[in-house]
């Protein structure tokens, strides 16, 4: 399974079209693609994000990747998600850029959500996508390159997440707050919708590092990704960032899933051993995963004196999305010149408030031995 990997410095319109020109020509997606009436392209949209503070896909990429399509007899296209929290629609479209490369390439937004859901069934969860996303005969899936606070790392995989409309994806925070039995949910959701993705993308120009997806830094890593396989793109990204990949939930699973061992994916020889020098990776969850292996007389001891939540900093602006947000109602804002209250005893720790915050305003207050180890 081939990784196309290309370094990529910043947001050129030309290289970008000749980077997915070269991956339709190799891959045949053209060819692919001319039996299908139309084609989703689903970036990541967490939020009311500019461009340049590398959360969300940059409408750059988007654009580069509809010329492709158009030139390749492809222009029924279209263009969706389900930002986090209580974000209106709209108003991420305009603020990612979203809606003025629609409007400049006639291309069609659409809000998941909008035209009800689809209840599926497998294994142990009842998934709720929406039926705009089921009905698409092609997808187009283009994550961000990014650490994340609770799942280590955000790619193709998790990317899809987007296709659960609006806050029923906090529902499935409160459910599954574990990061073990959250990635069984993602992937559960990448089986159901892989058949249907003909090209997976990762745009690593600018990503984040640290406390991701939303809430990190950004960093120049200068490269574009893209493969037909999820799990192996995603394997890819992360071993790049430095991540051992097989710790990582998502990866792991999907790997699986997907029947597939790192051997048998190829890339270009530059890229082999290829890593990133000194990446800040959000170790957060990577403790949390030790943790669970350790015995419980142990962890009753380490856990008083080390820990982790949700806090909020000056930045706050009393906007009530981490309020509205939370799947567990552990937060509220009694007077609106203080910021939120968090319940502790009911905090789940899913990181919703953190993930969901437009302004920065929540950072992960830790213990001293919490410091030590998270550093």
């Amino acid at each position: 399974m081939k990784v196309y990997i290309e370094q990529i410095e910043d947001y050129s319109p030309e290289q970008l079209y000749q980077y997915f020109s070269n991956v339709f020509q190799e891959e045949r997606l053209g060819e692919i693609l001319a039996s299908k009436n139309s084609v989703l392209l689903k970036p990541n949209l967490l939020g009311t994000h500019t461009p340049e503070v590398a959360v969300t896909t940059h409408p750059v990429v988007i654009e580069s990747l509809v010329r492709v399509l158009k030139v390749n007899g492809i222009s029924n296209i279209f263009l969706g998600d389900s930002p986090g929290g209580t974000f209106r629609t709209e108003n991420v479209w305009q603020i990612t850029g979203m809606k003025e490369v629609a409007t400049k390439l006639d291309i069609k937004l659409i809000n998941f959500g909008t035209e009800g859901i689809e209840k599926i069934t497998t294994g142990d969860f009842e998934l709720m996508i929406d039926k705009q996303v089921l009905q698409f005969p092609a997808i187009i899936n283009i994550a961000k390159y990014k650490t994340h606070s609770l799942t280590m790392f955000t790619g193709a995989v998790k990317n899809l997440f987007g296709s659960v409309p609006g806050l029923i994806k906090s529902d499935y925070h409160r459910l599954y707050p574990d990061s073990e039995k959250f990635a069984e949910l993602l992937v559960a959701i990448y089986q159901v919708l892989k058949e249907q993705v003909v090209l997976n993308v990762i745009d690593g120009i600018w990503g984040m590092e640290g406390e991701g997806p939303s809430a990190g830094i950004p960093r120049n890593f200068g490269v574009m990704l893209a493969s037909r396989s999820a799990s192996a793109l995603d394997f890819t990204a992360a071993k790049m960032m430095s991540f051992r990949s097989e710790r990582i939930p998502t990866v792991r699973m999907s790997m699986e899933a997907d029947n597939l061992s790192p051997e048998d994916i190829v890339l270009d020889e530059k890229w082999q051993e290829f890593q990133f020098p000194k990446v800040r990776l959000g170790r957060v969850s990577l403790y949390s995963s030790f943790m669970k292996k350790v015995p419980e007389s142990i962890q009753k001891l380490f856990n008083r004196l080390y820990n982790y939540y949700p806090a909020f900093n000056k930045n706050c602006r009393l906007c009530r999305i981490c309020v509205d947000s939370c799947p567990v109602k552990a937060i509220t804002l009694e007077k609106e010149d203080l910021t939120p209250e968090i319940d502790y005893q009911t905090c789940i720790k899913c990181m919703c408030c953190h993930e969901f915050c437009p302004h920065n305003a929540v950072y992960i207050k830790k213990t001293l031995l919490a410091k030590i180890l998270l550093k």
